[in-house]
């Protein structure tokens, strides 16, 4: 995706004091969307790409740029959330969790880095709580930038939203896609029933998980549902060749209880769907 900066005019940078920030940032790149919480309109989106960098540092100094020269970057807010986007999550049951086992929970799945910090997020809608890592480099920079800012893994959004607001009889597939890897969850009656992450290296990697999932639960490609959302676009080679296989097919669209900036209209809806569901996780 390319870089852009989409600011309504009704936004007053001298009362930035009142509005919500919300960030979502990773190792490719940096976003964010400004709230007006009084009028619940979303009055800014902006987007900027990096280098996938070799090492943490390299990565810390180019956010740190972005922010520098970003001037709605370094006002103050009533409000601010980031997403770190990460495959490094888990899902634990709450009658499973307590605080002190963080670290054998995470390593179940995934490695810890010497330089990773532990978070954990109870989601609202499920009786389950996330378990997520950033690196202590990145947290302390936003930290120092926004010292009451609240972290999350996409992980919390992605969950929250679909479990929220999907409701039908049957079982639907929701996939959002990063850059190089996809969360993947299957939904029915509002109750989640899978979820996991997968990393690819191109759109038939995409395919195949995709196609994996709807096997091993035995979905109907006629019937069941594909709700996609995050950095996939229509007229692509990834969507063009899933077509082949799932016959519904469709985007998730934006929050129904915002308004959003005019603005907004060059970019596709979906792209940005869990930095529009941030506010809504506490």
């Amino acid at each position: 995706m390319q870089n852009f900066i989409f600011i309504d005019e009704t936004l007053d940078k001298n009362i930035t004091h009142t509005y919500e920030l919300s960030i979502q940032a990773g190792l490719n790149g940096l976003s964010f969307c400004i709230l007006d919480i009084t009028r619940n309109k979303y009055i800014t989106l902006a987007h900027q790409n990096f280098t996938r960098f070799s090492n943490i540092e390299d990565s810390v100094s180019e956010i740190e740029k972005i922010i520098k020269k970003t001037d709605l970057l370094n006002r103050t807010y009533k409000t601010v959330k980031l997403i770190w986007i990460s495959p490094k999550n888990t899902l634990i049951p709450t009658p499973l969790f307590t605080q002190e086992n963080l670290k054998a929970y995470f390593e179940y799945n995934h490695q810890l880095d010497e330089l990773d910090e532990m978070h954990f997020h109870k989601l609202t809608y499920i009786d389950t709580s996330s378990v997520y890592t950033i690196p202590n480099a990145i947290a302390n920079l936003f930290i120092k930038q926004f010292p009451s800012i609240k972290i999350f893994n996409q992980q919390v959004p992605f969950l929250n939203n679909i479990i929220l607001k999907h409701h039908t009889e049957q079982t639907n597939v929701f996939v959002n896609v990063q850059d190089e890897f996809i969360d993947i969850a299957l939904i029915e009656k509002g109750k989640l029933l899978f979820y996991n992450n997968f990393p690819f290296k191109n759109d038939s990697d995409i395919s195949y998980y995709i196609l994996f999932i709807f096997d091993q639960f035995k979905l109907n490609k006629e019937i069941n549902e594909l709700i996609f959302s995050g950095f996939i676009e229509k007229n692509k080679d990834g969507y063009k060749n899933i077509q082949n296989f799932i016959k519904h097919i469709k985007f998730e669209k934006l929050p129904e209880e915002y308004t959003y900036s005019y603005t907004f209209n060059k970019i596709p809806a979906h792209s940005f769907s869990n930095l529009f569901n941030l506010h809504s996780c506490e």
